[in-house]
């Protein structure tokens, strides 16, 4: 009876592990065609790719990855390499797998049509999703290696670099590349900071910054009087280096877009400081003399409002003004000059 029992058990055990294992597997239906003819349709399908049809393509071959993972790859990686490479954003980041990356970024660093402006945004984002393709690109980039670039390959090294984000040894890895096409790179960061989106601009102004592409940075600090008005005609002192104890938002603050008159030649970035006698709730720190130029600030949100007051004719004046229930000993801005 106990052997009858034992093995009883043993099988019930052998017979749910088998059923456990089996809904573990999902049947995969033959193949619809074969290999060369699997090609064929995947490469038309790749040529004929455009903005009408982009989604249905998509859909196709996400359908067929399941038999063609290879053929696709293979596909993808000798168009990428033919004059015909022109509509494979409209479809790489939903198709594009390690292989796909690698072989791309790679291609690229030798082709002076491949690594371009154009297909930088698609370039950068397979770096950012497969490691192995961010590391062929580090690794034709960083010193010792000089490669010799034409100005839109630089262009696009930059964009690239600008764009990806901050894991990794991307930004130490930028900071060390970057320098070398210095030219271009400040150009390519005015046209961000000139631009509409306002996250876009706050990072080409901080890059600049990392980048030391501006003349130092004044910071201006200045006692408080007894009014509570910081003394008009203080002057600014050179610094390289703003304070980092106060707490800033890290996002564009944009006070005010008052017109400039001329070119500004001065400092493109900079930190106000002041520190005094407490200011109450409600009162003001005033920092005067400000030319006439768009202003881009960070600082405390929580504690204090800014606004600009261009009463004072040529120039213009910060007001800020504490919003928080307690009086407040120091405050510092940083600012940034918007082209």
């Amino acid at each position: 009876m106990r052997n009858y029992f034992s093995t009883g058990l043993l099988t019930l055990a052998l017979g749910l592990s088998v059923g456990q294992a089996n809904a573990q597997f999902k049947e995969i239906k033959a193949a619809p065609f074969a290999p060369a003819a699997a090609r064929t349709k995947i490469r038309t399908l790749l040529q004929a790719t455009d903005d009408a049809n982009r989604d249905h393509t998509v859909a196709t071959l996400t359908e067929w990855v399941s038999w063609y993972r290879d053929i696709l790859d293979d596909e993808l990686i000798a168009r990428w390499k033919s004059d015909g490479r022109g509509n494979l954003p409209l479809i790489m980041k939903p198709l594009a797998d390690a292989r796909v990356a690698r072989e791309l970024v790679q291609f690229a660093m030798t082709d002076d049509a491949a690594l371009s402006p154009e297909f930088a945004p698609m370039l950068a984002d397979l770096m950012a999703r497969y490691t192995d393709g961010g590391k062929v690109f580090l690794d034709a980039l960083l010193p010792p290696a000089n490669p010799n670039l034409n100005a839109k390959q630089a262009e696009a090294v930059c964009r690239i670099l600008l764009n990806m984000p901050d894991t990794g040894n991307w930004r130490r890895s930028a900071l060390l590349i970057l320098p070398r096409y210095r030219p271009i790179v400040d150009s390519v960061l005015k046209q961000d900071a000139a631009g509409t989106d306002e996250e876009k601009m706050y990072r080409a102004l901080r890059w600049r910054a990392d980048l030391r592409l501006d003349p130092p940075a004044p910071v201006v600090s200045q006692k408080q009087n007894k009014r509570g008005l910081v003394p008009a005609g203080a002057t600014p002192q050179a610094s390289l280096s703003p304070t980092a104890s106060d707490s800033f938002t890290n996002r564009p603050h944009i006070i005010g877009l008052p017109p400039s008159d001329g070119e500004y030649t001065g400092p493109m970035s900079g930190t106000f400081e002041w520190h005094g006698e407490p200011i109450p709730q409600n009162g003001e720190c005033v920092f005067p003399n400000i030319p006439p130029v768009h202003l881009m600030l960070d600082f405390d949100t929580k504690r204090w409002d800014a606004r600009l007051d261009n009463s004072e004719g040529q120039t213009q004046r910060l007001v800020m003004t504490n919003k928080s229930k307690g009086t407040q000993k120091k405050l510092v801005v940083r600012w940034s000059i918007v082209p």
